[in-house]
């Protein structure tokens, strides 16, 4: 990213407003017309950097994410499976041996 920042003549801490201000000079020095590779190389850099994030952007930063469980569905849950374990010490007996 090095590369594209010193094709538009800018230090890597430049800001939006630099980087649109450095494209358009470099716009100005290269017309489009008369220097066609050069034109896509500016206009390939800014796109890049303007789409890049920004200092203080952290792209893989932990997002908390937060969750209610409505009560009641987590009590017929609870009541459910204490209904599908509930069993007696005879069926326990029998189920053993």
């Amino acid at each position: 990213m090095q590369d594209h920042y010193d094709r538009l003549g800018l230090s890597p801490g430049a800001t939006p407003a630099e980087t649109k201000a450095a494209y358009h000079a470099k716009l100005k020095e290269f017309p489009a017309h008369s220097h066609p590779e050069e034109f896509k190389a500016v206009r390939t850099a800014y796109e890049i950097l303007r789409k890049a994030p920004q200092a203080g952007e952290d792209f893989f930063a932990e997002v908390p994410i937060t969750a209610e469980l409505d009560p009641v569905l987590v009590d017929q849950i609870r009541q459910r499976a204490i209904a599908a374990v509930d069993v007696t010490l005879e069926d326990l007996i029998r189920l053993t041996f």
